[in-house]
């Protein structure tokens, strides 16, 4: 049998707890499914039933890779992390993407993805070379952290050798645990950190020597360079300053450059610096920051997203190289940033203002400025010592625990103000489904305006996470203004929601970069590389079916899995929504947004009073199989409505 253009051809399936490794074709599901993301949600239908849990040995770790990964496809070299989330509330089947070049190395090793369930008896970790692998013995790198463990991976299999860690966060089974790559990306959502160390897995570790077959390699080629060729169109720019999010880094000493984080980007957008100081103890070290690390220098010092400066909201104040040494230690201990600085340490110090936690709560006193008291902090959260041991279950969680009017609602007096007025801010930035908030007009991007930030609950509605991490609306500049003009009764808002849905899960099931697509001047982009590199000529229309199809899916495992409904998932966004945004101050409208809502779920097809999908809609997308389990279920609205 040939090797198919794009895909491997091979699912490693390894059982931890029985020492045995299979191997399925991949060829099953694709191209039905792509791969990444819409290959995790067809096995997560097949592997993890109602009732699996996070850190049981039912739950199955999946790491997907897509048909692009590891070709020349711009940005194409990230994959898919996903599972039973432990940081999602409640604990339901989700994802994390992450660059790098692990995802390629995988490829060339001879697999599109690896499947993991079982709890090993010992510390062990899993070595992948040229189509076969090994459950090797890891005790003597249990308790290392990330960037020890990445070294002696290194040692032992050799310098080209590609792995995915975790650090003390992931073995003592924390919530908010990442996987990190060895060049640094982490699959950082979800808790996925932790569902590795309950299976006393400290690392998957690859080798490969192999190559993808593309169908038509001068066409994909032509393809990148139409992307390349109008750089200032594309949300990633290769720059000759380096910048970052509006702050020129050029008065920074320290030997600088632009690094890209994934195999094939041609952006380079990650300001990277060598033979920095470190603040909290001895010696030097180099560090990079991307998205939310640049947080970790200072909490909003001033609003680079917005159209004028004139946030201040100083929670904390870093120089630069104090910052990446937080982001450093996050990495080596293999916490996620953006819990940790979108939303953790901002509801701690607002609380401290407030007079709601204290030196007797946490521990110490609570002095953000100062790098040993991230030092004390982030070790207590990854070893789970003192108060740590609450904080590693997350935010959301730690907050419930304590108390959610009191320790979530209480209004922060500190010095808060966009464009002169005050604004109120609930200490806890927590949106929904038990993550930080993001663009959604409140908290970390607080500038986002109204109406836009509508799509953004909409897109957070029917999801398990943080949505905005993978969809992060490259609306047209005619349908914002269609919306703008009619938010919570026109058909655009919900329409553009949709298109960004299904456009989320074809970048990450293809797999491109989260950020740089979609290409608002390009939409045809993922349609055309995709048909390049498997040969399998692919309309946009034909593509976004898939998408279409893709999402339903991901939906019927939630309604299986969770009882998901329209009234769950209404109840759970509007709280956050209901305080006043960062800008003029407005809250949603719960009766308007009601209707807003139908219309979404009507351009769904799916049954407006459950939020369901008919058998009808199972059946257009190919999923008729789906259709009738959930019938067998009781879980399609035709039976309700009987």
């Amino acid at each position: 049998m040939s090797k198919p253009y794009g895909w491997a051809g091979g699912i490693l399936d390894v059982d931890l707890s029985e020492g045995r490794i299979s191997v399925l074709d991949t060829m099953e599901y694709a191209p039905k499914y792509i791969g990444g993301k819409g290959l995790m949600h067809r096995l997560a239908w097949e592997r993890l039933p109602k009732g699996t849990t996070p850190f049981g040995p039912e739950n199955c770790l999946m790491l997907t890779t897509g048909p692009l990964t590891g070709t020349p496809a711009p940005t194409s070299g990230r994959m898919e992390v996903g599972g039973i989330s432990p940081q999602s509330i409640p604990e339901m089947y989700s994802h994390s993407g992450v660059g790098g070049w692990f995802g390629a190395e995988l490829k060339y090793a001879g697999f599109d993805g690896v499947l993991i369930r079982g709890i090993a008896p010992a510390p062990c970790y899993l070595c992948i070379t040229d189509g076969s692998a090994e459950i090797m013995d890891a005790r003597y790198l249990w308790g290392l952290g990330s960037y020890a463990t990445r070294h002696e991976l290194k040692r032992i299999h050799g310098g080209n050798t590609r792995s995915l860690v975790i650090g003390p966060a992931g073995e003592n089974k924390s919530r908010i645990a990442a996987m990190l790559t060895d060049s640094g990306n982490a699959a950082g959502q979800g808790g996925f950190g932790g569902v590795a160390g309950s299976k006393n897995l400290k690392a998957v570790c690859i080798n490969g020597s192999g190559s993808i077959s593309i169908a038509r390699p001068e066409e994909l080629l032509a393809r990148r360079s139409e992307i390349g060729r109008r750089p200032s169109d594309n949300p990633l720019v290769r720059g000759t300053d380096l910048e970052y999010f509006g702050y020129s880094l050029s008065p920074v000493s320290w030997q600088k450059f632009n690094l890209s984080c994934t195999h094939a980007c041609d952006r380079a957008c990650m300001p990277a610096f060598i033979n920095l100081p470190r603040a909290s103890r001895g010696g030097y070290h180099c560090s990079d920051f991307a998205c939310i690390g640049q947080m970790s220098a200072g909490w909003q010092q001033s609003d680079v997203f917005g159209e004028e400066p004139g946030v201040e909201w100083p929670l904390w104040q870093h120089n630069l190289e104090r910052g990446l040494e937080v982001i450093e230690l996050m990495n080596d201990l293999g916490l996620n940033q953006y819990e940790i600085l979108g939303g953790m340490v901002p509801w701690i110090v607002m609380s401290a203002h407030e007079g709601l936690l204290s030196e007797k709560e946490l521990g110490f006193a609570v002095n953000p400025h100062a790098p040993e008291w991230w030092v004390k902090l982030l070790n207590g959260i990854a070893y789970r010592e003192g108060f740590g041991d609450l904080l590693a279950e997350g935010a959301t969680r730690t907050i419930n625990t304590l108390g959610k009017e009191k320790y979530g609602q209480t209004l922060y007096t500190g010095k808060r103000r966009f464009k002169g007025i005050d604004m109120p801010t609930p200490v806890s930035l927590q949106q929904a489904w038990g993550y930080a908030a993001h663009y959604s007009g409140r908290g970390i991007n607080a500038s986002v305006p109204f109406p836009d930030w509508l799509l953004r609950a909409l897109t957070w509605m029917t999801q398990s996470r943080d949505s905005n991490n993978d969809t992060h609306h490259r609306s047209r500049a005619q349908d914002l203004k269609a919306f703008r003009a009619e938010p919570y009764r026109g058909v655009n808002g919900p329409r553009m929601a949709i298109w960004d849905e299904h456009r989320s899960e074809i970048k990450c099931s293809l797999t491109l970069c989260d950020w740089a697509f979609p290409i608002a001047y390009y939409t045809s982009a993922e349609s055309k590389l995709f048909s390049a590199v498997t040969g399998i000529d692919t309309s946009e229309e034909e593509l976004d079916f898939i998408g279409e199809r893709l999402k339903n899916l991901q939906r019927a495992v939630l309604i299986r899995n969770n009882d998901r409904t329209r009234e769950v998932e209404i109840a759970e966004i509007l709280p956050f929504f209901k305080h006043p945004d960062g800008t003029t101050g407005a809250v949603i409208d719960e009766h308007e947004f009601a209707v807003l809502a139908d219309n979404y779920y009507r351009q769904r097809g799916w049954d407006e009073s459950t939020g369901w999908p008919t058998r009808a809609k199972y059946e257009e997308l190919g999923l008729t199989d789906i259709g009738g389990e959930m019938e067998k279920l009781g879980k399609l609205p035709e039976m309700i409505q009987q």
